[in-house]
């Protein structure tokens, strides 16, 4: 059987001061690391959380940002593009104009010529007119 002497009281004082002394040498201060180190982790992942989130904002900033300017882009684009258009139509316009007062002035020139040709081949028929009179009548 089991003896309760000094012995045995002697051994479990000595292996409770022997656990009082590993938990002061090894122990807490282990429990410190690993408290420390999980602590350290979980701020990481908190600031990466946080980095992950900013990112997202920036993202979503810069798609947004992005269309905005691809919008302003068109709107410019279109803009530029349709004046230039009425540019174009205003100078077609212009052109087409001058080309129906040039047209316009060529064909009054051209019936003014006419008219003038007529004259002139009335007066002639009249000469060859009289002269063939002469002729035949014999004057």
């Amino acid at each position: 059987m089991l003896e309760f002497n000094a012995t045995f009281f002697i051994a479990m004082i000595s292996f409770v001061i022997f656990m009082i002394i590993m938990n002061a040498i090894l122990y807490k201060p282990l429990d410190r690391i690993v408290r420390e180190r999980r602590d350290l982790i979980d701020k990481n992942n908190l600031k990466a959380k946080i980095a992950q989130e900013k990112t997202d904002i920036l993202k979503k900033w810069q798609v947004s940002s992005m269309e905005k300017a691809q919008k302003s882009s068109r709107e410019t684009y279109q803009k530029i593009l349709n004046e230039y258009k009425a540019k174009k139509d205003a100078i077609i316009e212009n052109e087409k104009n001058l080309s129906r007062k040039e047209i316009a002035i060529a064909q009054a020139e051209t019936q003014s010529e006419v008219i003038e040709a007529k004259h002139e081949l009335k007066e002639e028929v009249n000469i060859l007119a009289d002269i063939i009179a002469s002729k035949v009548l014999g004057w």
